[in-house]
C-alpha cells in the first residue's frame, strides 16, 4: 500500500458528493452500520479544533453501529470489519482517513500519508473514547463518481452487489418531552440527546453537552435551524424524527 498525500479540508461543497454518498450506501448494506452524517452545508471547525471540518467538503461521513432504536447492529465488531476492509482497499477506494472513536485511551486513526494506524496517547478528537461511530474521508478523485464506487465495491465483494439485510422493525421514535432541553436539564431525555451527539450519557445537560449539541446542529443546519445548543421541538424532530 503506497503512501499518499493527505488532503484534509480543501474547499467547501455546495451539495453532497454522489461518489461518497454511494460508498456510504454500499458500506451500510454490507456491514450493517448507518449514516450518522456526511455533508455539512454550514462550515464549522472540527470539534475542539481551530481547523475546518472535512464534512463541509462533502468528502467525509460518520458511520455508526449504534443499535436500537437506531439502525445499527450494536456490535463494534461490525465496525472493525468495515474499517479493516477500507484500509485493505484504501488505494482502490481512495480512502484518505479512518478515525475510530471507540478504543481506549483516546481512539485511533489511519491516514493515507502514513498508511498505518496510530493509537492516540492523548485526546485527539471529541467523542473518544467510547464513540460508537467511525469517521471516514475520501479523496477528490472519485468523490463525485457514484458509478466508480458501485463497480469497485462489487468487484471487491466478489462481483456481487451488496444486498441490504432486511431492516429490523424500527421502534417508534422517542416522543418530544414537551419542553426544550438545555443547559441544566436532567433525565432520560437528556441521555437520548447525549447519545445522539456523542456526549457522555449521564443525563446531566452541562457545558460539554451544550457544546456537542451546537456542533451537531451545525452539521444538520438544514433541519435544525440555528446552532444555539437548545433541543427544542425542531432539533428533537431532526434528531429522532
Amino acid at each position: 500500500m503506497a503512501k499518499r498525500r493527505y488532503i484534509g479540508y480543501d474547499k467547501g461543497a455546495k451539495r453532497k458528493m454522489p461518489g461518497l454518498e454511494k460508498l456510504v450506501d454500499l458500506l451500510e448494506a454490507e456491514f450493517g452500520l448507518w449514516n450518522n452524517g456526511s455533508w455539512s452545508a454550514k462550515p464549522r471547525n472540527k470539534r475542539g479544533k481551530s481547523t475546518p471540518s472535512v464534512h463541509n467538503t462533502g468528502r467525509a461521513c460518520d458511520l455508526s453501529w449504534r443499535g436500537a432504536p437506531y439502525k445499527g447492529s450494536g456490535k463494534y465488531e461490525d465496525a472493525v470489519r468495515m474499517m479493516d476492509f477500507l484500509v485493505e482497499n484504501a488505494d482502490v477506494l481512495d480512502i484518505q482517513a479512518v478515525f475510530d472513536y471507540y478504543p481506549k485511551p483516546w481512539g485511533r486513526g489511519w491516514k493515507c500519508d502514513r498508511a498505518a494506524w496510530k493509537n492516540y496517547p492523548k485526546k485527539a478528537f471529541a467523542g473518544s473514547p467510547g464513540g460508537d461511530w467511525v469517521h471516514i474521508e475520501v479523496g477528490t478523485r472519485y468523490c463525485q463518481d457514484a458509478a466508480y464506487y458501485e463497480q469497485k465495491m462489487a468487484e471487491l465483494l466478489g462481483n456481487k452487489k451488496p444486498a441490504r439485510k432486511p431492516a429490523a422493525k424500527k421502534k417508534a421514535a422517542p416522543a418530544y418531552p414537551g419542553k426544550s432541553l438545555r443547559k441544566g436539564s436532567k433525565g432520560d431525555d437528556v441521555k437520548l440527546v447525549q447519545e445522539k451527539v456523542g456526549a457522555t450519557p449521564d443525563g446531566d445537560f452541562g457545558s460539554k453537552t451544550e457544546k456537542s449539541v451546537k456542533a451537531w446542529q451545525a452539521d444538520n443546519t438544514a433541519c435544525c435551524g440555528p446552532s444555539d445548543g437548545i433541543v427544542g421541538p425542531k432539533t428533537w424532530g431532526c434528531m429522532f424524527g
